[in-house]
């Protein structure tokens, strides 16, 4: 892989950092003007809090880019919310409650679509605490020819952190989205059934909406399945990684999530964007924006290994890292998740 930058910028708001973020580097875009269908896929995980989703002005930022820098091309908004699926609501739903209807509105060249409606899938090998099993990814994968991944810094119940690489997780079938933490046996798994699999569709996430987070987290501590799935979610992003990758990531820290991320987490004011089009090295930036060495998060260090990017800060532009980061306070289980290796 050809060396590519990163950048960090802390702007004024939200709209100019991210406009910045992708004008410095400028250079590494050029293949979008190759491309015919764009996918920008934003991280909607969230019924509410609204800092737990990708903030639209942050979308609308990026149209405005590619429509300047690259006009004429297809650009589609995709995403599957799985908290609206276990809440029994639609994709669609949580894309108008945070205003993404108003944007094929706004640009006759911007479509949305909701991934969870697709019926033909590809099928990606992933491990489970009871055995092997795949997950679905939506074959509709293969019709875009680049794909933007626009996610935010955020803490994670399993794996430590997310940001880019692993928001693409959105064009899994939301029936088996809980697949790729490890702890619920695969579509194909007869027996034995873990306890997750036993219990009615949303449990876990309404106890997580209701219950105090400090009994969740305990309630986790004390599950031996939850300490093996740590070890298992890690290896399961890089699988469906390697066929979702995404050529752009943008980082949207403006504000991002502490404690219990992904979705029930803290709000901090980080007011900073990061932008490469080497995934990898956009996601190892965020890691140390908010105080965790890359190399510490299981699925970048074997990402790193297998060549998929470069985790350094070689080619960084924009603003000091020292400046703008801060560090968070980690999941209440990151002791545990830690012991991923």
């Amino acid at each position: 892989m050809a060396a590519k930058k990163v950048s960090l910028v802390s702007g004024k708001s939200r709209k100019e950092s991210v406009l910045h973020a992708l004008d410095l580097i400028r250079d590494d875009l050029n293949p979008i003007g190759n491309a015919q269908c764009i996918l920008l896929k934003p991280n909607l995980v969230a019924v509410k809090p609204e800092y737990a989703n990708t903030h639209v002005e942050t979308v609308e930022s990026v149209i405005e880019f590619l429509n300047r820098e690259f006009p004429g091309k297809r650009l589609v908004v995709g995403e599957s919310s799985a908290s609206a699926y276990y809440a029994g609501m639609k994709t669609i739903e949580v894309m108008r409650d945070y205003g993404y209807c108003a944007l094929p509105e706004k640009f006759e060249n911007v479509e949305l679509t909701v991934f969870s409606e697709d019926i033909d899938f590809d099928e990606v090998p992933i491990q489970s605490v009871v055995g092997d099993t795949h997950l679905r990814i939506t074959k509709r994968h293969s019709e875009f020819d680049y794909k933007i991944s626009i996610s935010i810094p955020k803490t994670h119940n399993f794996a430590m952190a997310t940001f880019g690489i692993k928001n693409m997780a959105g064009l899994v079938t939301l029936e088996d989205m809980a697949v790729i933490h490890g702890m619920k046996a695969g579509v194909e798994i007869d027996a034995p059934k873990t306890l997750l699999d036993r219990l009615p569709l949303g449990t876990v996430s309404r106890a997580r909406r209701m219950l105090p987070k400090w009994l969740i987290n305990t309630l986790f501590r004390a599950y031996p399945t939850y300490r093996r799935s740590v070890k298992i979610i890690h290896h399961n992003i890089v699988s469906f990684a390697r066929l979702l990758w995404p050529d752009l990531v943008i980082l949207d820290g403006w504000v991002a999530m502490e404690r219990d991320g992904p979705v029930s987490g803290t709000p901090v004011d980080l007011r900073a964007v990061v932008a490469s089009a080497d995934a990898l090295k956009a996601d190892a930036l965020g890691a140390r924006l908010i105080g965790i060495e890359p190399m510490e998060i299981g699925y970048l260090y074997y990402l790193a290994q297998e060549g998929y990017g470069d985790p350094s800060l070689k080619g960084l532009v924009g603003d000091k890292l020292e400046d703008c980061a801060k560090n968070f306070i980690r999941h209440g289980t990151y002791d545990i998740q830690s012991q991923w290796r």
